[in-house]
């Protein structure tokens, strides 16, 4: 999905509502995440895919050039960086482009724009069957909730296994545990999701461009939700591609939002203290 297209709904919406796009104020560089934060309330996250291990390989981003746009509003930044070819730099740009979305994603202008809020605690393991083969793109603590609750359980992930999982050492064996869930490289994308019934996509995939390509392996699941904290914009272009639940998350207290970013070394712990879920549907 062009996240273009989503920042010119975005335009659009805020001309026809009357609304103000709020002003670039600060940016919090953690680990693993770019935090933003904005007059009018508006605030936003994405994954950054920058850590001190950079087992993603070195991201670019100019710190002096970003520094340029406080002052502005999140229209100019976003479009200044959702075009860049730096994962580092793009997850700026989503995370402007979330944060430009907050206003919209209240339960009553979702409910204007004609999509259904899905129940209080409805996440993707409420909506799996148990004949259903889930596929999971990210491995993330939802993966637990999952175990059980479907006839297979796959995952498939950039980082290598040692990265996300237990190894376990017993007096019978040395190995990787949860062995409910099928863990795969990301060069199984295409044949994981191509079978499944049921997937999930992190939106993480939005920052580093392969969300497009992940669809398109999941053409035939009955259900594709996508979660996660870069998961945050308007839903409405992902539904117009086909994608039928976005864990949406509003943040309702941008203050401890922050907070949080200044003092939290777990931003995504945070960032869901201090958000609700609009889970549109």
């Amino acid at each position: 999905m062009s996240l273009n297209k989503t920042l010119q709904k975005l335009r659009i919406l805020y001309e026809t509502n009357s609304l103000e796009p709020g002003v670039f104020v600060k940016a919090g560089l953690k680990q693993g995440w770019n935090v933003l934060i904005g007059t009018q309330g508006q605030c936003g996250m994405a994954m950054s895919f920058a850590g001190s291990d950079a087992i993603f390989g070195q991201q670019h981003l100019d710190l002096y050039r970003l520094q340029t746009f406080i002052g502005r509003d999140f229209f100019s930044l976003a479009a200044a960086y959702l075009v860049s070819d730096s994962w580092h730099e793009r997850s700026i740009g989503v995370a402007a482009t979330i944060a430009l979305s907050q206003p919209l994603l209240t339960p009553q202008s979702l409910l204007d724009r004609g999509f259904a809020i899905a129940p209080e605690g409805t996440d993707f393991s409420s909506c799996v069957n148990p004949d259903d083969v889930v596929a999971v793109v990210g491995y993330g603590g939802g993966i637990k909730r999952l175990i059980g609750k479907c006839r297979e359980l796959h995952v498939t992930d950039l980082r290598p296994l040692e990265h996300f999982q237990t190894r376990l050492i017993t007096s019978n064996e040395i190995g990787f545990v949860p062995k409910e869930a099928i863990i795969h490289p990301q060069k199984e994308n295409e044949e994981v999701l191509g079978r499944a019934t049921a997937v999930s996509i992190t939106g993480s995939s939005l920052v580093n461009g392969t969300f497009d390509e992940l669809l398109s392996y999941a053409k035939k699941a009955r259900l594709v939700t996508v979660y996660g904290g870069s998961a945050g914009i308007i839903p409405d272009e992902l539904f117009a591609r086909g994608v039928h639940m976005v864990h949406s998350s509003r943040i309702s207290d941008p203050a401890a939002f922050e907070q949080g970013m200044i003092y939290d070394m777990n931003m995504e712990a945070k960032h869901r203290r201090s958000a609700r879920r609009a889970k549109a549907r």
